[in-house]
């Protein structure tokens, strides 16, 4: 079952803003993916206030919370073919979220012409760490990878992962529909996936204390969702997506 709820847009109601998390879990599931959908009913809940204060989005927002995404990414993938040729003219962008947080390390995915916007931004927020979200990412990715790359910077062009595989209800609309899409996490050591121990006593003392990244989480994906919603020019970078996928065949 897919349950879905609607905010129209004011200017442009056929073009939608698509985000996403699935409900349906291993065991507890208290990261993956309660924490999710605890930000995403968050994010709900600020959407609709804005509502009730006439602040409308221009594009149209559709909010789903899908079911059977561990044992196939069947909620999605049903959904996405049932309104196949609807999404592939209306669908802008999917934005996805399986897990909120395992960790204080931003973790994002997406197309390339997408990555550049969660870049951007990542400025505009603040970590719980007193940092900008931005510094706090970019000092987070220095540190996991100052092992390969000793005593060298990172550029912007690198933070986003843009190699992007299955695994989670992005994939029907990647893969299947071919509209981009974007996924956000936030991570660390996460010794409980997919276990009985993925339970709320290991989320309040290991995984969010003071659940901060899940408050941010519901700000960034509300964020992402408004930008890419009342941007009079949609923020596609397709500059950066031709030399990624220039890359890519360098790789091949």
């Amino acid at each position: 079952y897919v349950v879905e709820a609607r905010i129209r847009g004011s200017r442009f109601p056929d073009e939608w803003v698509v985000l996403g998390n699935h409900r349906d879990a291993w065991e507890f599931g208290a990261v993956d993916p309660s924490s999710g959908t605890a930000s995403m009913l968050e994010m709900t809940r600020a959407l609709g206030d804005l509502l009730k204060k006439g602040i409308r989005p221009q594009r149209t927002l559709v909010i789903c919370s899908w079911d059977g995404e561990e044992v196939g990414l069947t909620g999605s993938t049903e959904w996405g073919e049932q309104f196949a040729d609807e999404l592939r003219t209306k669908m802008v962008a999917y934005l996805n979220v399986d897990s909120s947080t395992s960790g204080p390390n931003f973790n994002p995915s997406a197309v390339a012409s997408l990555a550049p916007l969660i870049v951007e931004v990542s400025h505009s927020l603040k970590d719980p760490g007193g940092k900008s979200l931005y510094e706090a990412w970019k000092a987070s990715v220095l540190k996991r990878r100052s092992g390969q790359r000793r005593g060298q910077g990172i550029k912007d062009s690198e933070l986003v992962d843009t190699r992007i595989g299955s695994g989670s209800d992005h994939t029907v609309f990647l893969n299947h529909l071919g509209r981009p899409t974007v996924g956000l996490t936030f991570d660390g050591p996460y010794g409980v996936y997919h276990s009985v121990y993925d339970d709320f006593y290991w989320m309040n003392h290991f995984g969010d204390p003071g659940y901060k990244y899940h408050a941010l989480m519901s700000k960034l994906w509300g964020v992402l969702g408004l930008r890419l919603a009342n941007a009079e020019v949609l923020p596609f970078d397709f500059d950066f997506y031709g030399a990624t996928l220039r890359t890519f065949l360098q790789v091949i």
